[in-house]
Parts: C-alpha cells; sequence; structure tokens
C-alpha cells in the first residue's frame, strides 16, 4: 500500500528522471544549472516528505505502544483483583463447607441425645409407679 507521500516521492523521482532521459534523447545536451537545480530539488523535497511521513508513523506507532501498555497494565491488576476474590471465595467456600460438616454433627449427636432420652424415658414408664396404687 503506497501512503499518499510515497506516491508523490515516486511522482518526483519520475518526473525527475523523465527530464533527465529527455535530455539524453535530444542529443548530448546537458541540462542547464536551473535544471539540475530543480531536479534536485524535487528530488530532496520529496525525501523530506517521506521522512516526516515516517516521523508521523513512529509517532503515531509510540502513541499505540503506550495506550497498548496502559490497556495491558489494567488487565493485569484486574486479572489480580479477580484472583484475589477467587481465593477469597473458595476459602469462603470451605469455611462453609467445614461449618456445615459440623452442624450435621450436631444434629447427629442431637438426634442421638434425643433417642436416648426417649428410651429412658420408656424404662422409667416401664417401672412400678412411684406412687402406690390406691
Amino acid at each position: 500500500m503506497m501512503t499518499s507521500s510515497n506516491a508523490r516521492f515516486a511522482l518526483v523521482l519520475a518526473a525527475s528522471a523523465a527530464v533527465m532521459l529527455s535530455g539524453c534523447a535530444s542529443g548530448n545536451r546537458e541540462l542547464d544549472a536551473g535544471q539540475r537545480m530543480s531536479a534536485r530539488g524535487d528530488s530532496i523535497s520529496g525525501r523530506g516528505e517521506a521522512w516526516s511521513d515516517g516521523q508521523r508513523d513512529v509517532l503515531k506507532g509510540q502513541k499505540a505502544q503506550q495506550k497498548n501498555a496502559d490497556r495491558a497494565a489494567r488487565a493485569e491488576r484486574d486479572l489480580r483483583k479477580a484472583r484475589d476474590k477467587t481465593a477469597k471465595a473458595e476459602r469462603q467456600l470451605q469455611a462453609a463447607q467445614k461449618a456445615q460438616g459440623d452442624a450435621q454433627q450436631q444434629i447427629n449427636a442431637g438426634t442421638t441425645q434425643m433417642q436416648r432420652a426417649e428410651a429412658e424415658y420408656g424404662d422409667i414408664r416401664n417401672r412400678p409407679s412411684a406412687i402406690p396404687p390406691q
């Protein structure tokens, strides 16, 4: 893909070559000083424009590079925060699972205690009454 400055440079170069070739075609007639200076000025001008375009591209690339470095830094920060949140959630999940296990043990112990109490009540009920029947 040719940028406009590259196209201008190519056009100037082609024009300079055409001027030089036309001088050769008209029979060993050399370019006069004005023609040589004009051709040289066009050539220099084309190189100056190309350099300016290159400088603009460098600045544009540097700006894009900085923008992408900033985006990468934000992404790394967000990723670090997400990892911290994930680790915290995993710790909370482990604590909740442990607490759930402890609660189940408490339920089991309470159920066992209730069954023992019912059995003991049944034993007491089957014994003779504390007050003699009348």
